[in-house]
């Protein structure tokens, strides 16, 4: 024990050991914005200068090195920790939020002295605002927020930031004794009510609650409960002769979705359909409705099939199929197609006969009208000399000749 030795000229005379075995001195305190270390405001670290150090270091004292800071005007003291021996010597930079529960001032001086405490078993906390009840998880937030603080003292008021706002709490309550400890140790903690937080009235509420429900109750108009039979609830031969009745109507108009001829049909709603196949262009960028995926077009009926699919020639070679209507009767392909002829025949002739003899040109001559048809453009004759499918050459069942056809 190095305690206790001492040489002439103070506790540093003729470079000797303090004749004290603690630590106490005073310095002139600034806040840690002066050092520019802002962010040790979320935590009770400050800074001391060297000459600190090279004292302790001579000392045997507990880790951490925890301090007792007391103030020269009012005797207000707190507890902390220390993070670095960087500040000029004479002066020390504590948390602004420290200097407000001492009472301080820039530039005021304070004693420090070093300090041994014990572990925190419980400490209860206030918060300063109700504004610190839309935490949703309050213990999490505080529990992450003082792993940056080394020990607590009843009655101060920390802050802590969250969520770019400072939440202040005071400390009610701190065991085992005053100052404690909170360093790697298991520390049950507890919430006060918030200053200026009201307990709701539960009470009020339900009797409130409970005159509204009556109100309501007593609003409604009262009901009889004789029914009479005669009129709402017809007896079981009235039914069955009503149900006889009107069987008939039901088979007519089924209620519920249901298919009809092959078509879904939905009560009370109208079936939507797309343009018929009359309004389809016949090519792509022709007049009319261009089909696409995105437009629903109405299926043809058989009669559109009968007369514009050919003969019913299949693309894969095999024999067609008979075409049929929604019966199931076979189709007279011959007989749809002359009236198709005739429909067209007289369409022709309706639109020959509102044509006109003479016509108007863009300069406003009469010019006679030429019936004369333009010439069709000249059809080439010539044929592939390959034995395909629709060549002249075609003599066999296969697309091309020659020995690849055979198998041998």
């Amino acid at each position: 024990m190095m305690g206790g030795w001492g040489f002439a000229g103070g506790g540093y005379g003729g470079g000797g050991f303090p004749r004290s075995g603690r630590f106490e001195e005073q310095y002139h305190c600034y806040s840690v914005a002066y050092a520019d270390k802002a962010h040790l405001e979320k935590g009770d670290k400050i800074l001391l200068p060297p000459s600190a150090f090279d004292t302790l270091a001579r000392l045997q004292v507990d880790y951490p090195m925890l301090f007792r800071l007391t103030s020269d005007t009012d005797s207000r003291t707190t507890h902390c920790g220390v993070l670095e021996f960087t500040a000029e010597e004479g002066t020390c930079y504590i948390p602004f939020w420290m200097m407000q529960n001492l009472l301080l001032e820039e530039g005021s001086v304070i004693t420090v002295n070093n300090v041994s405490l014990p572990k925190a078993s419980f400490v209860k906390l206030q918060p300063q605002s109700v504004d610190f009840l839309e935490i949703s998880n309050p213990r999490a937030v505080l529990e992450h927020a003082l792993r940056n603080f080394s020990c607590v003292t009843k009655g101060d008021i920390i802050q802590i930031p969250y969520n770019n706002k400072n939440f202040h709490f005071a400390l009610k309550e701190v065991q085992p004794q005053d100052a404690a400890c909170i360093i790697e140790t298991d520390c049950n903690v507890d919430f006060d009510a918030p200053v200026g937080y009201k307990e709701p009235d539960y009470a009020a509420a339900a009797a409130a609650a409970t005159s509204a429900t009556n109100s309501v109750a007593s609003s409604l108009p009262k009901e009889s409960a004789m029914v009479d039979r005669s009129s709402a609830c017809p007896s079981p031969a009235t039914m069955s002769t009503a149900s006889s009745v009107t069987n008939a109507d039901d088979d007519d108009k089924a209620n519920g979705i249901r298919i009809v001829n092959g078509k879904i049909v939905r009560p009370d709603s109208v079936e939507p359909e797309g343009p018929t196949t009359k309004m389809v262009a016949d090519s792509i960028g022709s007049t009319g409705v261009q089909r696409n995926a995105a437009i629903p077009v109405k299926a043809p009926e058989v009669n559109y099939w009968a007369v514009n699919a050919g003969d019913g020639a299949r693309l894969d070679g095999k024999n067609p199929v008979a075409l049929k209507d929604k019966e199931g009767n076979e189709v007279d392909i011959r007989k749809l197609r002359a009236e198709a002829a005739a429909r067209r025949a007289e369409a022709a002739a309706a639109a020959g006969a509102k044509m006109t003899a003479t016509g108007q040109t863009l300069t406003g001559k009469e010019v006679a009208h030429d019936a004369k048809r333009a010439p069709a453009a000249p059809v080439s004759k010539r044929k592939t000399k390959v034995g395909g499918k629709y060549s002249r050459l075609k003599t066999s069942g296969v697309a091309f000749k020659g020995a690849s056809n055979s198998m041998k």
